[in-house]
């Protein structure tokens, strides 16, 4: 086993202590949660079974929005909420959000009226949607287009009694994966423990604390930990954690499929809000020069260990964007990439499955009155609310726990990568401190890591080159070196698909593939046969 920095030894240490909170599950949940418990003081520690971020999370939409349409199910407190946590999102991490125009193009009268009336309501819910936040994530207004400017941006669309349409604002996060692991990290830095890899294989309250056996999946050992409370964040898997502690669900967990593709440029620089056949949405966005196409909303009712984007996922996906975006010919050679997940959508016993219209509210379940107390299951609700649920979990861990904490600080403090003004001051004191670096350059790594670019230019070297990626950006090897030392790499996996996103434009070429593996290779002490290996589980997500 590889020892990365800040990885614990095979003699588990770790058993011998008592945790104030364990967060079972590293998706951006758990990763919220571990920041805030840990920002207050709790001693808490985070297992998650495979890679951080590597479940629902790794399956979003790349975006940070308020739900305009959970309008129309007149959820305005969900709404409301989630444009407050938007702004807060761009507050402590500037860099990973930017802001993205949406067109809706509108095809009657009708809806014309009634699309207006709600991107009203969006404005009025988010009247401080730019307090106290840098200029560079500023959000507009909404406006009117023309049928002519709605062609401009999206060609494409069908013209016939097209009335013209609507721009509105919301963000793009552009490695959400990335973002969740720097909740993960920044609360390490703090004081918090990180396992990934870690897989929970029993759970028993043991007097006054619970008991956790932890299965190291890369050394096959298992150990116990000790800790007074537990917060199962593991998603789509919550109610298997359940099972576990033997306590059943009061409410019905309902696993949503969502999957999307990658595919070569199709919009000019906005989001295009689409209607399907079935009256659901899909969306088509511009993302680093290429083009995603999602969501899908539909039951997943087998395990989630045995989820999987198939071929005839991915055929009736480009069968609808053909139809609806007025292509005829995007066929699946023009799939760069795709993936999938399941969103724990929340119901009560007896409740029928619309996995589209179902809230996105939140449940925190308290199983007390089962005999587990300080046991909680946070279950539902959306990534661009994650903070907030995280809030009101802690704060029941600490009216749970014995002694003072501080109160809740995650909506002021910046993440570790977050801990700068604005792009164009971080950029100048790089440059300061880095002058033979190109201005170009540093730019890249302001807007890739935030304030951490400090910590990946101590690994650069004056011989440094960049290896090019699918969609044409450049990737440095100082960046390779800094996240395989710094950032719980165990696999190629985790370095293409979740910390440094180089690999979900596309299939590298292979000379980009052979020069990544081997600089991982080197700082991680992999020998030919892993590297190869490690190429061939690479590439292997390329195949559908």
């Amino acid at each position: 086993m590889v020892k990365t920095k800040g990885a614990k030894t095979s003699s588990f240490p770790i058993s011998s202590q008592v945790f104030d909170t364990l967060v079972i599950g590293g998706g951006i949940t758990g990763a919220t949660t571990l920041w805030d418990a840990t920002l207050r003081g709790l001693k808490a520690v985070l297992v998650e079974k495979n890679d951080f971020a590597s479940g629902t999370t790794q399956a979003t939409s790349k975006l940070i929005h308020g739900g305009l349409r959970y309008l129309k199910n007149a959820e305005f407190g969900l709404v409301r909420e989630s444009l407050r946590e938007r702004r807060i999102l761009a507050k402590i991490s500037p860099h990973a959000l930017k802001t993205l125009g949406f067109i809706i193009p509108v095809y009657s009268n009708s809806e014309k009226w009634i699309t207006n009336i709600g991107l009203g309501m969006y404005d009025y819910f988010s009247y401080d949607r730019n307090r106290n936040i840098s200029s560079d994530s500023w959000i507009p207004k909404y406006r009117s287009l023309s049928p002519e400017e709605v062609v401009m941006e999206a060609p494409s669309l069908p013209r016939n009694g097209l009335k013209g349409g609507f721009l509105y604002y919301d963000y793009q996060n552009t490695n959400p994966e990335r973002h969740t692991c720097e909740f993960i990290f920044s609360a390490e830095k703090k004081g918090g423990t990180v396992l990934n890899y870690t897989e929970l294989v029993a759970i028993s309250r043991q007097g006054e604390v619970y008991q956790a056996i932890l299965k190291d999946k890369r050394s096959g050992k298992t150990y116990p930990i000790f800790a007074k409370t537990v917060v199962n964040a593991a998603g789509p898997w919550a109610d298997f954690v359940e099972s576990l502690a033997g306590v059943g669900m009061d409410k019905v967990l309902v696993r949503s499929k969502g999957i999307h593709i990658v595919t070569r440029a199709l919009t000019v620089s906005k989001a295009i809000v689409l209607k399907k056949r079935d009256k659901t949405h899909m969306f088509v966005l511009p993302w680093r020069g290429k083009t995603i196409i999602g969501t899908t909303d539909t039951v997943f009712s087998d395990s989630p260990d045995k989820f999987k984007v198939t071929k005839s996922d991915i055929q009736g996906l480009l069968e609808e964007i053909n139809f609806t975006f007025g292509y005829s010919d995007l066929t699946e050679s023009d799939v760069d990439f795709y993936y999938g997940g399941m969103r724990p959508l929340v119901e009560d016993p007896g409740e029928k499955s619309d996995t589209y219209n179902a809230s996105r509210k939140t449940e925190i379940l308290d199983h007390k009155e089962k005999g587990l107390p300080g046991f909680y299951t946070a279950l539902g609700g959306k990534y661009t609310t994650s903070r907030h649920l995280a809030e009101k979990i802690t704060d029941k861990l600490c009216e749970y726990l014995p002694g003072k904490f501080l109160p809740c600080e995650t909506d002021q403090v910046p993440l570790s990568s977050g801990e700068f003004s604005d792009l164009l001051s971080l950029v100048k004191g790089l440059t300061k401190k880095y002058p033979k670096l190109s201005g170009e350059y540093l730019e890249t790594l302001g807007a890739r890591y935030g304030s951490l670019a400090y910590e990946v230019l101590k690994y650069q070297k004056s011989n440094d080159e960049s290896v090019t990626l699918n969609n044409g950006e450049e990737f440095n090897t100082a960046e390779i070196r800094y996240i395989a030392s710094e950032e719980k790499i165990e696999k190629g996996t985790d370095f293409f698909f979740r910390r440094s996103g180089v690999g979900v434009p596309g299939a590298p070429s292979a000379e980009s593939l052979h020069r990544i593996v081997e600089e991982l290779g080197k700082t991680l002490s992999w020998n030919p046969a892993r590297k190869k290996a490690e190429s061939s589980e690479i590439l292997s997500r390329y195949h559908f």
